[in-house]
């Protein structure tokens, strides 16, 4: 019989140690290349910019419309507001590449990603229903692509991946495709 109340839970759920992804023998691991972060700043300014000008222009055009005796509490705080976000979208565009990886074999694929929350999403290439690759004209330049799982259990992405890595894992995903419709 066994005596429960001997058992310590006390480190149940604590990961003491980060996971490394160079233990992984055998697996084809990947971090963000020069391009990939390249690639992540210029996407922070992109959405810093779209997000700061309306605020910016608002603050501009209510100052001038108020005229010289106007309050400048408003304005100042609208301009503020569009400098925070400018500021809160670079950052993460800076942080953003430091913060994910992904490693793969022929037959199964890992990422991890998050800032604050770190997230694994670990699938195996047999379940995969759909893979889609995204990649924009910024992605094309630096020759980067963007890719998309989506299985029945949910969706896995890998951000930003070099195009011999992403062929080689389509090759993969289709061969696996091809296995799991024979059985």
């Amino acid at each position: 019989m066994v005596d429960y109340d001997d058992y310590d839970i006390s480190s149940v759920g604590l990961n003491k140690t980060p996971f490394d992804p160079s233990a992984l023998v055998g697996w084809n691991v990947r971090r963000p290349t020069r391009a990939a972060q390249r690639w992540s700043l210029l996407n922070g300014l992109a959405h810093g910019l779209v997000w700061a000008f309306p605020f910016v222009a608002a603050a501009l055009v209510w100052r001038r419309a108020s005229g010289a005796d106007g309050d400048p509490l408003w304005p100042a705080l609208l301009f503020t507001t569009g400098m925070l976000l400018l500021i809160l979208f670079l950052l993460k565009g800076i942080f953003t590449p430091r913060t994910w990886w992904f490693a793969y074999t022929d037959r199964e694929l890992i990422v991890e990603h998050g800032i604050v929350i770190k997230a694994r999403d670990h699938l195996t290439f047999d379940r995969v229903q759909y893979v889609e690759r995204r990649a924009g004209p910024i992605m094309r330049s630096l020759g980067i692509i963007s890719l998309v799982f989506d299985t029945a259990a949910g969706r896995a992405v890998v951000p930003a991946a070099v195009l011999a890595d992403v062929e080689l894992i389509e090759q993969e995903v289709r061969v696996a495709m091809q296995r799991a419709a024979v059985v």
